[in-house]
């Protein structure tokens, strides 16, 4: 007999610390960032309406090519513009939002500038890139905002999400150090802080694409979607869950995950849940 899983139920709500601003910075604006973005804005809208104060600024030094199209949220006459400004100036025009865009690669200091002395803002970083250098400086940045103290509430959180052909995955966490798994709770029912992806996932931090890179055909984005190397619509799947996962940490506040994966070709999901027991394997598991 089957022995019923009780770890959703049982699992702490995520609690982030009091603040009167909120402030986004999504790193990558491509595939899945140019889906991401607009799920951000919706949650934003929702935000302002409730009178929380939030900002987005999308960062990304590429502009669009003809091989975005379709597997970004791009269209023909978008061609040849940067991709964080027409994204920040769609969302800005749409939604009456106060996003911003910085058209060059990641600075591992703009949340220190976006935060400055502002001890009652919090920001949370969002990767929707595909390259481990990226993830080390969003790293870098996590670990320059996160507490000297272990039972400091996070003035940062990182959302990272990336796919592969048919599959992606979305994960949530504010710190760098490795805390033992009840130090991330108060009680039984709140999570103040999780492990950041770089921990749960290390290979994030490596460079796991060269050897695929050197003996796959180069193929554009269109062929392989069209030869099934690669799914339509797995970025999209991507920028959703990273929109659902913060309507559910800052909405709803009944976010209860810190990671979740799906596979789009088997049409299956599952999610790691923040309890001691889910934390302390998804860190300690063997390499």
């Amino acid at each position: 007999m089957n022995e019923i899983d009780l770890s959703f139920a049982r699992a702490a709500v995520v609690m982030p610390k009091e603040h009167t601003k909120l402030r986004i910075i999504q790193v990558g604006a491509g595939g899945t960032g140019s889906f991401a973005a607009l799920s951000i804005a919706r949650f934003m809208y929702e935000l302002k309406e409730s009178g929380k104060a939030v900002e987005l600024l999308i960062v990304d030094p590429d502009v669009v090519e003809n091989g975005n199209i379709p597997r970004s949220n791009f269209c023909a006459a978008e061609v040849g513009r940067h991709k964080a400004q027409t994204l920040a100036k769609r969302i800005t025009l749409a939604w009456g939002l106060e996003c911003h865009y910085a058209n060059e690669p990641f600075d591992l200091e703009l949340p220190l500038k976006q935060s400055g002395n502002d001890y009652r803002s919090l920001t949370i970083l969002i990767g929707c890139v595909d390259n481990h250098l990226a993830r080390l400086e969003m790293q870098s940045a996590v670990e320059q905002l996160q507490g000297y103290r272990s039972d400091d509430a996070p003035s940062i959180w990182w959302i990272d999400g990336g796919n592969g052909r048919y599959s992606g995955q979305v994960l949530l966490g504010s710190t760098t150090k490795r805390l033992k798994p009840e130090n991330h709770f108060v009680g039984s029912s709140i999570c103040r802080s999780l492990p950041a992806p770089s921990l749960v996932h290390p290979e994030l931090l490596t460079d796991q694409e060269k050897k695929t890179r050197l003996t796959v055909d180069p193929l554009s984005c269109p062929e392989r979607i069209r030869l099934g190397d690669q799914s339509l619509n797995v970025n999209q799947r991507v920028g959703v869950e990273i929109g659902e996962m913060l309507t559910s940490m800052f909405l709803t506040r009944n976010l209860k995950r810190f990671a979740t994966y799906f596979d789009l070709e088997t049409g299956t999901s599952r999610s790691l849940y923040c309890t001691p027991d889910h934390i302390e394997s998804a860190t300690h598991k063997k390499r």
